[in-house]
């Protein structure tokens, strides 16, 4: 078939109009299939390729041609077909433009008797060019390939997008705020929950999510705001009145430090929303006004760091930053070298990051192939940087060796080995599994098939052929989901409860069997709560002096990926003590070893960690006063 040939999928019931359809197409050469019930279509679509999809919008049965198209893009691998609707009945201006709008078709056709199949024909071959333009979501992320991108296309974005993953969230309140965009954004869960965010002006000045739990004694007691017997006293009072407003009105808080807690509080909430879930999102512009406390451009940074830092999972990443592996990292135009950001703990991790980039065309698989920095560490640096627009992916350039292009493919094939085919798919893309897409990040095929490059290329050829086979299938990808849903819940269950018995051992001073769990606990679960803290715990037990810069910078690194809703439980500061204590900031351990005492004084293990840091600041003040009194006295000796 040349390349002006389709394949075009026919669905309607009425005979002799799809008759009429079929011919004028085959005239031209193209193959028509046509299908009078949904399930037909649905079955041809899942046997072959095709670059067109007709359909009626009056369907028999209960699913109507709207519903179906958008079945499809949902549930089956239909690569860059595009669609065209047809109605004799649903005419009304209003029903068109929705159904345009979901379906994204490219044309809708009124079947006006008699009817002329020309306009139809004219619609498909004008829509015979390239693929379809990629989700928008994709298209949110090709920012991040270009050197300038203006407001109003953000905007446009942001208030296109519909389904995103929560993984997105973070980017897409970093353009929110750095368009300066007014307005509400809404974020509708699978379960029905829903969270509001309003903006005024660039700033969030309010969060409002279902799961309201705040932590504000908590946060009040750790800031050191409020004394504990304080934030009690308040709490035992039988007013309406919030715990703030009590401190407040009985001098044991002032405004502006609330303000810097309901700051925080908000930081928190909008932290909740960063999951591995499929959400909804849609963004009203609504002029608002800018009220206090808010989270400004300059404060969201920090914020963001953090949320790319401890929420975002690693191999998330990994699938987003896939076609990118190859492409060279360039400073952005807007680059500047005394940036807040650069001195942030996920760049500060990789300290010669910059060096390399500002030498000029380094790859995300060169930065990977070196070794010298953990996988996560990199990529998670990375994407802060380009979520910021400090950088940008240059144009891909082809492999300039053998050697070069076999440690990609490599790359490639090892992150795909324990995803099952409906992963892979979701990890390449869609509108990503055309020959000439699919080169553009393998290669061209290796002039030896039966070389070592040879055989991984059509291996990952094959892999992914195969995968794309099964993943077309939509009850399996339906069914696949159900039982990974709740295979998952059932293993993150028993992972709680283990990470719980290595809590137990590592206040009994088991660190190495407490390791031993946390480890394989996160094999499974990379980013589960509290692993973060516990592995920092378990690795400050176990630092020799040998390895301690090393091992220092890998529990600083723990400690970064800590989420925000996680720092105001007893072990945070209690960890973070002991981290300062290991650093030799006796006084700073001694503070945050109080705080962890004050929020939970039955926490054996900040007592312990406390009275040893004690008896070192006693032994260093009695070092000091006697080296004193042997100067002092020095000044009086006879001579």
């Amino acid at each position: 078939m040349t390349a002006s040939k389709f394949r075009i999928l026919l669905l309607g019931d009425e005979l002799g109009l799809s008759e009429q359809i079929m011919k004028a197409f085959q005239q031209d050469g193209h193959e028509v299939v046509h299908c009078v019930r949904p399930d037909e279509a649905q079955f041809e679509l899942g046997r072959g390729t095709f670059q067109f999809l007709l359909v009626d919008c009056m369907l028999p049965g209960s699913v109507n041609g709207v519903d179906f198209v958008l079945n499809c893009k949902k549930s089956m691998n239909i690569g860059s077909m595009k669609f065209v609707l047809m109605s004799g009945i649903f005419t009304d201006k209003e029903f068109v433009k929705d159904a345009m709008s979901k379906t994204k078709a490219v044309a809708f056709v009124e079947k006006k008797a008699p009817f002329d199949v020309a306009p139809l024909v004219q619609v498909v071959k004008a829509n015979a060019g390239p693929a379809e333009m990629p989700p928008i979501r994709k298209q949110l992320y090709q920012i991040f390939a270009k050197e300038k991108v203006s407001n109003r296309e953000k905007r446009k974005l942001i208030e296109s997008l519909e389904e995103v993953n929560g993984f997105d969230l973070p980017f897409i309140y970093s353009l929110l705020v750095e368009t300066r965009s007014s307005g509400y954004l809404n974020i509708y869960e699978k379960n029905g929950s829903v969270s509001g965010i309003s903006i005024s002006d660039g700033c969030i000045i309010g969060v409002d999510a279902e799961d309201r739990t705040t932590f504000l004694g908590e946060m009040l007691i750790q800031s050191g705001y409020a004394m504990p017997n304080h934030v009690q006293k308040a709490l035992d009072e039988r007013t309406n009145q919030k715990i703030g407003s009590r401190l407040i009105n009985s001098n044991q808080l002032s405004p502006h430090a609330f303000d810097v807690i309901l700051t925080e509080q908000m930081n928190i909430r909008l932290s909740r929303t960063v999951t591995d879930h499929v959400v909804k999102v849609n963004f009203a512009i609504a002029d608002l006004e800018k009220t206090n406390p808010h989270i400004d451009s300059e404060l969201l940074q920090y914020y963001l760091h953090d949320w790319i830092a401890a929420k975002i999972d690693t191999a998330w990443l990994k699938a987003l930053y896939l076609m990118w592996s190859g492409n060279p990292i360039l400073l952005s135009p807007t680059f500047k070298g005394d940036h807040p950001a650069l001195e942030m703990g996920l760049v500060r991790a990789l300290p010669d990051l910059l060096t390399r980039v500002r030498e000029g065309g380094v790859t995300l698989s060169q930065l990977l192939e070196s070794k010298k920095y953990p996988e996560s560490a990199v990529y998670k640096a990375l994407h802060f940087l380009l979520t910021k627009g400090l950088i940008v992916f240059g144009a891909k350039v082809a492999f300039a060796s053998v050697a070069e292009q076999q440690v990609a493919l490599k790359k490639i094939w090892a992150d795909i080995q324990e995803k099952n085919p409906y992963e892979i798919i979701d990890m390449i893309g869609n509108e990503n599994l055309q020959p000439e897409a699919l080169a553009k990040f393998l290669g061209n095929a290796p002039s030896d098939p039966n070389s070592a490059l040879g055989v991984l290329w059509n291996n990952l050829q094959k892999k992914i052929a195969d995968a794309t086979k099964v993943a077309q299938d939509p009850q399996g990808r339906v069914q696949f989901q159900e039982d990974a849903a709740s295979k998952q819940a059932e293993n993150k269950m028993k992972a709680g409860q283990r990470i719980e018995e290595a809590k137990q051992k590592l206040a009994l001073n088991q660190y190495g069997p407490a390791m031993a769990i946390l480890l394989d606990v996160q094999k499974q679960f990379p980013q589960i709560e509290n692993i973060h803290l516990m592995l920092a715990w378990a690795k400050l037990g176990q630092i020799v002096p040998a390895k301690k810069p090393i091992m220092m910078k890998e529990i600083e690194f723990e400690l970064v990926q800590v989420p925000a809703e996680e720092r105001y439980d007893a072990h945070y500061p209690m960890v973070l003590g002991i981290f300062q204590k290991t650093k030799g900031d006796l006084a700073a351990a001694k503070k945050s070893l109080e705080r962890a005492i004050a929020m939970n004084p039955s926490l054996l293990a900040a007592r312990r960690e406390l009275s040893q840091v004690e008896s070192l600041l006693k032994k260093n003040n009695d070092l000091f006063n006697v080296d004193l009194k042997q100067m002092v006295s020095g000044f009086f000796k006879k001579k």
